[in-house]
């Protein structure tokens, strides 16, 4: 994961960097810091996550995204500001979220989390397959995993692939990815959920899982936190 901070005030650029630092822990996050958007765009660096300040001098950060997003659309942009008021623009320049800074604490993990989730739909997986070669597939394409005798079997669509890998290593690869482990042997993508009882799950390609009853409860509310994250981005 690579990170830009980009805030004129040398206190809030140090404060932000520290709390990524302590939020990313042991995944050791790039984080790179800047002290005006000019410098910004001049290291002409490709970023996952850009943290941008709205008031600054010479170049606001408005005009500071509006020229990066030309050049990596793709990135995410969150803005950190002081005025509720100028956060309302952000929208005009796809701002992902608008942070209060006096609130980051509280604010910035949510929109961390979310921003985590966005970048990783569209991230490819390769699949190390038995007796086959190995293939990429996208993760947000995969409905669901499931465990079958001593294999573990990766379901897209109405296809399937048996794999070279075990279920929980599967878990903990898409643990940021909306998967949630339902049952000891089925692992599912959240966005494919088509409908549920206390005991099983129907899938969008029509497939039946089963559901652990003692992971009913956590399973809906997981479900119910992932559906207002696609709803609200």
């Amino acid at each position: 994961m690579k990170i830009a901070v980009v805030d004129d005030e040398k206190i809030w650029l140090r404060k932000i960097e520290r709390f990524l630092s302590c939020y990313y822990g042991s995944k050791k996050a790039g984080i790179a810091c800047y002290l005006s958007g000019k410098s910004f765009l001049d290291a002409d660096e490709e970023f996952d996550i850009v943290l941008m300040d709205i008031e600054m001098p010479v170049m606001d950060g408005f005009e500071a995204i509006e020229r990066y997003k030309t050049r990596f659309p793709e990135t995410v942009v969150i803005i950190l500001t002081t005025h509720d008021e100028l956060a309302k623009k952000g929208f005009i320049f796809e701002a992902f979220r608008y942070i209060d800074k006096p609130s980051m604490n509280t604010e910035l993990p949510e929109a961390l989390k979310s921003a985590g989730r966005k970048l990783n739909s569209g991230r490819i997986l390769t699949l190390k397959l038995i007796k086959a070669r190995d293939i990429n597939v996208r993760v947000k394409n995969i409905v669901y995993i499931e465990t079958v005798k001593r294999n573990v079997m990766v379901h897209i669509g109405h296809d399937y692939f048996t794999c070279d890998h075990t279920i929980s290593d599967m878990e903990q690869e898409l643990s940021n990815d909306g998967f949630y482990r339902v049952h000891r042997s089925y692992l599912i993508n959240l966005r494919c959920v088509d409908s549920f009882c206390k005991t099983d799950i129907k899938m969008n390609n029509g497939d039946m899982v089963m559901l652990s009853t003692r992971k009913f409860a956590e399973f809906k509310k997981n479900l119910m936190e992932y559906r207002y994250y696609l709803a609200n981005g």
